[in-house]
């Protein structure tokens, strides 16, 4: 039998815990601007001091200091307008700046803009301000996050911000960051017990070095990689396209896996382990699951990235019987 993605988007599902991630996510969407503007106040605030300052210069943040300059030098109400403009994604010059930063440069710009507010140079939260109980609820939700889950969440809600032309208009991604320069060697992907795969071992050890067109070849023409949270995205090119735009500087820490050999020969596996990024550094990981189906000729056919919804995941390989 042929593997499809219908076939395959189910395995090892079983051994999984729900995620309240994206459903945090869908509740942060849904509420009004100034309380999402607050939340992120207090991400950077309070999330956001596991930030370390080295790693502003994984940002790349010479891109966004011109946008942060000019808004330095308006009005306060002008600074709340920007703000509120990026959160709703409006299509304005500022916007669209911001729009096509990477990842890691989103997160700088947040960071840096809620440094701005606690130093009084940019309008902060108003002080009449009263939190809605819904974002309150929300909140007192994310606290209770580890702090992998907790990246994720903040990744999230400013990743879609700002007003990309380029993806509004179907237009070619263009690389805007610069290639990121790791401060430190890529770890050695170290041989998995029970995980023999060369296509597997070579995709851990390609991402950790950042040579996402070498991991891309190791899936089949049709093959698709499923982020967290998001659809899968078939085909190499759009693979390549994610991993430049979404896995600058991972490093990528398997621990343990299983293998599953199919009747018809195919194989399926699960691997556990860490992933730390570029932007918390090492001292804040998240646990991370990695689903892959591999075609008869030994090609990544599927891999599903799973955010784990705790620690003691990590162990959970099997399902129970």
């Amino acid at each position: 039998m042929s593997l499809t993605l219908e076939s395959v988007r189910g395995i090892f599902l079983e051994t999984q815990a729900p995620s309240a991630i994206p459903d945090i996510l869908t509740r942060f969407q849904e509420l009004n601007l100034e309380d999402q503007l607050a939340l992120l106040w207090y991400a950077y605030t309070e999330t956001g001091r596991s930030i370390t300052r080295a790693a502003l210069g994984a940002a790349r943040m010479e891109l966004a200091e011109g946008l942060l300059t000019e808004i330095k030098q308006m009005s306060r109400p002008d600074q709340t307008q920007v703000m509120v403009d990026l959160a709703r994604r409006a299509d304005t010059p500022f916007s669209r700046t911001y729009g096509v930063f990477s990842v890691n440069t989103k997160l700088g710009f947040w960071y840096r803009l809620g440094e701005l507010m606690a130093q009084g140079v940019v309008a902060p939260i108003p002080e009449d301000y009263k939190m809605t109980p819904e974002a309150e609820t929300l909140l007192n939700r994310i606290k209770k996050l580890d702090g992998g889950q907790q990246i994720t969440v903040l990744r999230n809600t400013v990743v879609d911000m700002g007003y990309d032309p380029l993806k509004a208009d179907n237009a070619p991604v263009k690389e805007l960051d610069p290639k990121f320069i790791r401060p430190e060697p890529a770890p050695k992907t170290k041989t998995l017990e029970g995980i023999p795969e060369p296509a597997v071992l070579g995709y851990f050890e390609a991402m950790n070095e950042d040579r996402f067109e070498t991991a891309a070849a190791l899936f089949a023409p049709e093959g698709s990689l499923q982020p967290p949270f998001q659809q899968p995205i078939v085909g190499r090119e759009g693979i390549i396209r994610y991993m430049r735009e979404e896995a600058q500087g991972l490093n990528m820490l398997p621990e343990q896996g299983i293998c599953e050999v199919q009747n018809d020969g195919s194989k399926q596996l699960k691997i556990t382990g860490k992933v730390q990024t570029p932007w918390f550094g090492v001292n804040v990981a998240m646990n991370i699951a990695w689903r892959f189906a591999l075609n008869t000729q030994g090609e990544i056919f599927f891999v599903a990235i799973d955010m784990l919804a705790s620690p003691e995941e990590l162990l959970n390989l099997r399902p129970s019987k």
